[in-house]
């Protein structure tokens, strides 16, 4: 009996490291940042995590004209810093909204936004 709850404690134990582990898995910093405000727009949207991820959607939408077109496709290799290139961006308030998944498939996802204003 103490050999079987020993067992149990040992499972529950594992589970909830694993757990908190993959929980710390997350988005640790962007280039643009939440809440910058840019007077020129960014040629790219550098993603970093705390892990290696697999990116599997990202989209970026600016408040007034809707969806901004992105060149992505999301792979099948995990990186911990991503790049991706964007077009030329007008002025305006954009959101970036992500999902990625870690090494043990545990889905995570966020959103950011930063401002455009080149006029003086």
């Amino acid at each position: 009996m103490l050999k079987l709850s020993l067992v149990r404690f040992l499972a529950m134990a594992g589970f909830i490291f694993s757990t908190t582990l993959a929980a710390h898995t997350g988005l640790q910093g962007s280039s643009p940042a939440d809440g910058d405000q840019l007077s020129q727009p960014p040629a790219s949207l550098q993603l970093n995590f705390s892990g290696e991820v697999r990116l599997m959607r990202v989209s970026l939408e600016e408040a007034k004209q809707g969806e901004v077109k992105l060149e992505f496709m999301p792979t099948a290799v995990a990186e911990k810093n991503i790049s991706l290139p964007l077009p030329a961006l007008a002025d305006g308030e954009y959101t970036v909204s992500w999902m990625a998944m870690g090494g043990d498939g545990h889905k995570m996802s966020g959103q950011f936004s930063f401002e455009i204003t080149t006029e003086n």
